[in-house]
């Protein structure tokens, strides 16, 4: 068994993953009380989800602009205009949260049919 210290050797496990132009970048400390536990502020699971990636089809010819229009406003409000865009173009994915969302508020303005997205990605929720 080697000896280093924790710090060092947590450092030394992320390295390989940061992309080579990064100089620096921040680890987790190891001792902070409770940094193991799923109570802790930077707990992140590491379990994938299925996020949604793009929206241009999933609004199409038999909808009413109305509820197109109400789907953009809810969603802007639920994230800012930006992301909206970005989410519909695919360039941010949608994570499932959202997804259920997007959903409701399809529900709520009447739709009946199913929600579909462009496509869908594995990916970690951090």
């Amino acid at each position: 068994m080697v000896s280093v210290c924790s710090s060092a050797y947590m450092r030394w496990l992320a390295g390989p993953y940061v992309p080579h132009d990064h100089s620096t970048y921040r680890c987790v400390n190891p001792h902070y009380e409770g940094v193991a536990s799923a109570e802790c502020p930077l707990y992140r699971n590491d379990q994938k989800v299925r996020f949604a990636k793009g929206m241009l089809q999933t609004f199409n010819d038999d909808m009413p602009k109305r509820l197109e229009a109400a789907v953009r406003n809810g969603v802007i409000s639920k994230t800012n205009r930006t992301y909206y865009f970005e989410y519909r173009n695919g360039t941010r994915l949608i994570p499932p949260a959202l997804q259920e969302e997007i959903r409701r508020l399809f529900r709520v303005n009447k739709w009946t049919e199913e929600v579909k997205f462009d496509s869908y990605v594995e990916d970690y929720d951090w």
